[in-house]
């Protein structure tokens, strides 16, 4: 009787012992966490962007699309793109046109990932003029696009109400009835 008294009262110290290492390990981890969760956001980007606008006026499209390229800094335009930046309307349908056709694609591309969040953003940025037909084409085709992206590109352009985006959110909606 001797030997169960002593291993019951031991128990509670060996489980103490175990979790002791095991606290010292999870809470700097999860202070770490907590610190990236409620880190402030990465500076950027409506200065880079309104920086990239003033390019365009300042320099051309032409040349601030090498420039772009040069620097890498189409990632500061998808990102104001992603983003739903309200200068990205204005940015894209600016540059594209002096764009290569690899980072014309990209764009494309990021304008179709970026459209279930920011529908009048995205509609704003495709060009204006004749070709505003081809840049909806690649932007609301569903080809290739997940059942659920569908759904949800389909429901956000129907919620947008923007007059001036009118006559592209219903040619958006046909290709994705399509």
């Amino acid at each position: 009787m001797h030997v169960t008294y002593w291993l019951e009262e031991d128990l509670p110290l060996r489980f103490l012992r175990a979790l002791v290492p095991m606290l010292s390990a999870c809470v700097p981890v999860g202070m770490c966490l907590f610190a990236l969760q409620h880190a402030p956001p990465p500076p950027m980007q409506p200065e880079r962007t309104a920086h990239i606008l003033n390019m365009v006026a300042h320099d051309g499209a032409a040349q601030t699309a090498q420039a772009l390229s040069r620097q890498k800094g189409w990632a500061d335009v998808q990102h104001a793109v992603t983003s739903g930046q309200p200068d990205a309307a204005r940015l894209v349908p600016a540059l594209l046109p002096s764009a290569d056709s690899h980072t014309t694609r990209t764009l494309y591309k990021t304008m179709q990932a970026a459209l279930p969040k920011h529908p009048a953003v995205v509609l704003a940025a495709a060009k204006q003029g004749t070709s505003i037909q081809a840049d909806l084409q690649a932007v609301c085709s569903p080809i290739g696009m997940s059942h659920t992206w569908r759904q949800q590109a389909r429901q956000a352009v129907a919620h947008v109400h923007d007059v001036h985006l009118s006559d592209r959110a219903q040619r958006c909606l046909n290709r994705l009835d399509g």
